[in-house]
């Protein structure tokens, strides 16, 4: 074998180079199509993501408010039918609350 049959051999060049580009363009163009579909994929997830924390957001929200209604009539049923013992609840609350803030 000669040189230049080496070399050419080696370098997996025969001549054969616009098949080779052909073959670097297709690889290229799947790993194009690929990419597109991965990031169409992350993009629909994160789109998926927010939705859901959106609706959680929500159902929280409406869950506080439930809560504070609900807590809302219980005092105002407390008041009604034990006025002192709810002051004395509600002045305990505050020297806690107070006696926290300081600290």
């Amino acid at each position: 074998m000669t040189n230049t049959e080496q070399s050419t051999r080696l370098s997996g060049s025969s001549g054969g180079a616009p098949a080779t580009d052909a073959r670097k363009d297709d690889l290229a163009s799947k790993g194009a199509e690929v990419f597109r579909e991965a990031k169409a994929n992350v993009e629909s997830m994160i789109s998926d993501a927010g939705d859901y924390a959106g609706k959680k957001g929500k159902e929280a929200m409406n869950n506080v408010r439930g809560v504070g209604d609900t807590f809302a009539v219980a005092v105002e049923r407390s008041l009604k039918t034990r006025p002192y013992t709810t002051l004395v609840l509600a002045l305990a609350a505050g020297f806690l609350f107070g006696a926290t803030w300081r600290r």
